[in-house]
């Protein structure tokens, strides 16, 4: 083989490829739209809204400079609003998409059509990618590794308009996470290994000196336990992650697949020959991920376990990048039998069949989890809006690891509309915390003094559990010595104090919060609950 970076398939095995890679690749997409077809804002979500709703596009999100889908997210706030999941959904899909297509088109002229397909595959049916499939801001780690094979394809035609292209692939990576600092190492390596023209590193130049000025008036201190031994440790247990992901999760077949990597690592230098500038560069991604990652993300809080899902599927992604870079068909070692290689092709065909069994099992699994978050977060989100102004806007509310407070969620929805569509008392619910939780947002906003006593004039008789309409009073007539819950979205409520109508009366009363201006009609009724059996009246 003349070029031994270049395979040239027949049409036959081209056209046969094509069809498998979007067959793969499309339907991965189908399968993630349908299957989380009710999804909705979940978790980071909340935190992404209510930070980047307006500007704010260079603030690091994770430590990270995410401009481009904080971008795009923020140019779908101000056009879809916040009324809709699934535009946003599109973004993630997007980024997957994009990977599958420079990942084949790259692995085909390499590897062959067929391999290139199966490749391909692997990567986007991955095991552990859940998070990266069902979570749409996490094209933050498609979008980076599908740039990184972009530039090499650019890099490959050796011309300096394509090298101009290359540098802006470049630039999007690292505008897009921290991932985009892989593809930032693996090029640099490989224009020092190539001993690359000062042309090269010029037209490189300018993202890196970009990026690098971000980083210096951005940076965020890295928390938790620096020390080498434990640095290593956790490195170690990442690249095991990423291996046990190619392995369909089952952490003895990481050992297997880390053990044939490092083999095919020691063929690629004995026999083939082939640890060049590209080679090396693609080395040194999953190992400079796996370093940086333990760096900055040892013991913080939540703690982030080495074998993370997005973290094991994408050391998993790119150690297969690095063996197509090294990869040659010949010359065969010694003593390897004509059938190894189609019988490892077989065997790669089964294993990423069942990775991607894992990987359908653990989207069914997310999908049910937010799906039963949904109905809490709803009410969390409209006790935020109900209560407006009148609690302290520095309360967190429980939507997010990162905390979202009042204030920020109430101007994120002034700015870009809300969340809240189509609701009835069948959209809320949840565990039974969030509904507590918002409860108790609700009851902050009850009025303890300034509250005109009603008179009985209108007043009808109040039972303890009937529903109560938001600026009602309910005037106690008997003594006050009984205990208050005041619910609207969970079972039992939280405790009020009823005002007393005249320090010498027995009697007392309570005005149910009235929602702020704008927030959506449709949630449950307000009840007052008492301890004991009193006499007690709904006045308007």
């Amino acid at each position: 083989m003349s070029d031994p970076e270049r395979i040239a398939p027949t049409r036959s095995d081209r056209d046969l490829g094509s069809g498998l890679v979007i067959v793969s690749v499309a339907g991965l997409v189908l399968a993630v739209a349908v299957m989380g077809r009710h999804l909705w804002y979940f978790s980071d979500d909340w935190n992404i809204i209510t930070r980047y709703h307006r500007g704010n596009l260079l603030e690091p999100f994770n430590g990270h400079l995410s401009a481009v889908p904080a971008g795009i997210y923020q140019l779908l706030f101000h056009t879809v609003g916040l009324a809709h999941y699934w535009p946003y959904r599109l973004v993630g899909l997007a980024g997957l998409t994009t990977l599958g297509m420079v990942t084949f088109f790259y692995t085909r002229r390499r590897v062959g059509s067929m391999a290139g397909a199966l490749v391909t595959t692997t990567i986007v049916w991955g095991s552990g990618g859940v998070t990266v499939v069902m979570f749409p801001f996490l094209a933050n780690f498609s979008l980076p590794i599908a740039m990184l094979v972009a530039v090499w394809i650019l890099l490959d035609r050796d011309t300096s308009r394509a090298d101009v292209g290359a540098s802006f692939c470049l630039a999007l990576g690292l505008a897009t996470s921290g991932l985009g600092v892989l593809a930032m190492g693996a090029v640099g390596v490989e224009l020092a290994v190539s001993r690359a023209p000062i042309r090269r590193w010029a037209t490189f130049a300018p993202p890196v000196v970009l990026w690098g000025a971000w980083y210096v008036t951005h940076q965020i201190s890295a928390p938790g336990d620096h020390r080498l031994r434990s640095v290593v440790s956790y490195a170690v247990r990442m690249m095991w992650g990423g291996t046990t992901a190619l392995a369909a999760n089952w952490k003895p077949g990481g050992v297997i697949m880390g053990v044939l990597f490092v083999a095919i690592v020691a063929v690629s230098a004995l026999y083939w020959r082939s640890l060049d500038a590209r080679s090396i560069g693609a080395l040194v991604a999953p190992f400079l991920f796996a370093g940086l990652t333990a760096f900055t993300r040892l013991h913080v809080v939540p703690a982030i376990p080495p074998d993370e899902t997005r973290y094991r599927w994408t050391i998993a992604a790119t150690l297969v990048l690095a063996v197509v870079c090294m990869w040659r068909p010949s010359p065969r070692p010694p003593s390897l039998p004509n059938w190894a290689i189609p019988a490892a092709g077989v065997a790669a065909l089964v294993v990423v069949g069942i990775g991607a069994g894992e990987l359908v099992r653990d989207i069914r699994v997310w999908d049910r989890t937010v799906v039963a978050a949904e109905p809490g977060l709803r009410a969390e989100v409209f006790a935020a809006q109900a209560v407006g102004s009148r609690v302290d806007q520095s309360h967190v509310l429980p939507l997010s690891y990162v905390p979202v407070t009042l204030g920020a969620y109430r101007r994120a929805i002034a700015d870009v509309g809300s969340p809240l569509a189509g609701l009835d008392p069948s959209t809320f619910g949840g565990t039974s915390d969030h509904r507590q939780s918002a409860d108790a947002l609700l009851a902050m906003g009850i009025r303890t003094s300034g509250v005109t006593q009603p008179s009985a004039k209108g007043c009808t008789t109040y039972l303890s559990g009937q529903p109560l309409q938001p600026g009602q009073i309910v005037a106690v007539v008997d003594e006050v010595s009984a205990h208050y819950r005041l619910a609207r979205f969970s079972s039992n409520g939280v405790v009020v104090h009823p005002e007393r109508a005249n320090p010498k009366s027995p009697g007392a009363f309570l005005e149910i919060p009235r929602d702020a201006p704008g927030t959506p009609s449709g949630a449950p009724p307000y009840r007052l609950l008492s301890s004991l059996p009193l006499h007690m009246l709904r006045c308007p």
